[in-house]
């Protein structure tokens, strides 16, 4: 017999699915354990935003050994019911997809109900060796009179220009918040006709793997392909295929244009590509 219960929600239990989740959880936060004959079969983790309405299910994870067995589909009521019981009316899950591989979850999902995906951020595992050595962005250079400096240098002007920008913009793309991840010779601010335009936040990862964090061009500059040419420009002047054997880059969802070219230019040289999608369900 399948037994589902509410437990306090503390981080710990949650780490082996979300390795960055932090050591205090929202105040939202609803702990689910799933029981069969005393054996714990499976946890959930559901986060309630009754002021918006809208809930989310952090983690669903049925051990392997006993999925098939309705385990994950109680889980999943329980978890929508406690949403209904604070105040949600619209549940959302988000997925992360490896393309040309089975999405299980996806289909468990959708055949319940969850629908309008949405994709968040697509991200590509480079093998940097070849990425420019393939002449694949030879082509993709930045307007003329552009400027480029360390990110991390940038004035207190320039601080509050960027702060500014990034207001408006989702909170991935803001690189401060967390400067202190930031390599500090490879992070770009790009500067066009004296302002801000764009910039490119890098994290080393590994002695051979760069993250590149957040990577944004203005609106107005992305004609011919401005932000893949940052990308492009940022690894031609610190030889960064040189140095790094793998770099990580994720593209936003809502820039159909750079998500083409990405697709062109990046998809013949990566050895993985994750696809971050959210789906919801109204309850």
């Amino acid at each position: 017999m399948i037994v589902i219960k509410k437990l306090p929600a503390e981080a710990g239990q949650f780490r082996d699915h979300l390795p960055g989740l932090s050591d205090r959880l929202p105040p939202g936060a609803i702990a689910l354990t799933a029981e069969l004959d005393g054996l714990s079969v499976g946890t959930a983790l559901v986060i309630a935003h009754p002021r918006s309405g809208t809930g989310s299910i952090s983690v669903l994870h049925t051990p392997e050994l006993f999925r098939h067995l309705g385990i994950g589909s109680r889980l999943l009521l329980e978890a929508e019911r406690q949403l209904l019981d604070a105040g949600c009316r619209v549940c959302r899950v988000t997925l992360t997809l490896r393309k040309d591989k089975p999405a299980p979850e996806l289909d468990f999902l959708r055949s319940r109900g969850y629908a309008n995906e949405q994709l968040l951020i697509r991200t590509y595992t480079l093998r940097a060796a070849d990425l420019l050595g393939a002449g694949r962005l030879d082509r993709l250079v930045l307007p003329p009179g552009t400027e480029l400096a360390p990110l991390l240098s940038a004035s207190p002007e320039e601080r509050a220009e960027l702060d500014h920008l990034a207001a408006q913009l989702p909170p991935e793309l803001h690189p401060l918040p967390e400067e202190r991840l930031l390599h500090p010779e490879f992070s770009t601010l790009m500067k066009i006709g004296g302002r801000i335009a764009g910039w490119i936040g890098i994290q080393q990862l590994a002695s051979n793997l760069l993250l590149f964090r957040s990577m944004y061009v203005r609106p107005e500059h992305r004609l011919h392909a401005s932000g893949m040419a940052l990308f492009a420009e940022v690894n031609r002047r610190h030889r960064l295929p040189e140095r790094f054997a793998h770099q990580l880059l994720g593209v936003p969802g809502d820039n159909p244009a750079m998500l083409r070219l990405a697709e062109r230019k990046l998809s013949p040289h990566a050895s993985s590509i994750k696809s971050t999608v959210r789906l919801e369900k109204r309850l």
